[in-house]
C-alpha cells in the first residue's frame, strides 16, 4: 500500500506483488473533512484509513515523508496540519502492522523511478506511474473536462507502492540501469 497523506486529500494506492511481477489493483482518495476540531477531524481521517486496511490487508505499507519545506508553497500552519496528518495516518498504519511504515521522501521516490535524467515534476506522475505498472491510470475529470487534482495524489499514492515495492524486491538498481542506456 501507498499512502499520499496531506490534510486535504489522501491518496491511496494497493499494488500486488512478489519478486517476478508488480501488478497494479486499485487507488483512490479520500478527502477528510473540514469540519470540527483538528482532534475529530484527525479522528474521523484515523477511521477512514483503518476502514481501508481491513479491506484491502496490506502486507506492507509505504508513506510519502512529509516535506518540512515547499519554497512559495508553504506556510507554518501549511506544515503543521501536514505533519499532524501525515503522521496520524502513520500511527494507525503502524497499529495495524504492528510495527512502522516506511517512510519515503519524494525526492527519493522521483529520482528512483524516473526514466529519464530529468527531474520528474508532480503532473508527470500518472504517465509514470502507467509506464512503471503497463496501466492505463484511472484518470478522473470535473463536469468541465479537466483532470480533477486529486488524480495528483492517487498518482502519488501509486508512487509511493511503486517504489516501495522496487525497494523490496531489489528492483532499483534495474531501473538505474534502465535509465542509463535509454540516455546512451
Amino acid at each position: 500500500m501507498g499512502l499520499d497523506v496531506s490534510s486535504s486529500t489522501i491518496g491511496w494506492a494497493f499494488l500486488d506483488c512478489d519478486e517476478e511481477n508488480i501488478k497494479f489493483v486499485k487507488c483512490g482518495f479520500f478527502k477528510p473533512s473540514k469540519k470540527g476540531s483538528i482532534l475529530e477531524r484527525l479522528k474521523q481521517t484515523q477511521d477512514a484509513i483503518q476502514l481501508i486496511l481491513e479491506k484491502y490487508k496490506p502486507d506492507e505499507i509505504g508513506i510519502e515523508e512529509i516535506t518540512k519545506f515547499m519554497p512559495k508553497l508553504s506556510s507554518a500552519n501549511t506544515i503543521i496540519a501536514l505533519a499532524v496528518f501525515n503522521r496520524s495516518v502513520g500511527l494507525v498504519c503502524l497499529d495495524y502492522l504492528k510495527r512502522s511504515p516506511e517512510m519515503f521522501s519524494v525526492m527519493a521516490m522521483r529520482h528512483g523511478l524516473k526514466l529519464t535524467s530529468k527531474f520528474p515534476p508532480k503532473e508527470d506522475m500518472p504517465k509514470l506511474v502507467e509506464k512503471h505498472l503497463g496501466i492505463t491510470f484511472p484518470y478522473e475529470y470535473k463536469k468541465s473536462g479537466k483532470i480533477k487534482t486529486e488524480v495528483y495524489d492517487m498518482a502519488d499514492a501509486c508512487i509511493v507502492a511503486t517504489y516501495y515495492a522496487y525497494k523490496l524486491y531489489n528492483k532499483l538498481e534495474t531501473i538505474k540501469k534502465a535509465r542509463k542506456n535509454n540516455e546512451d
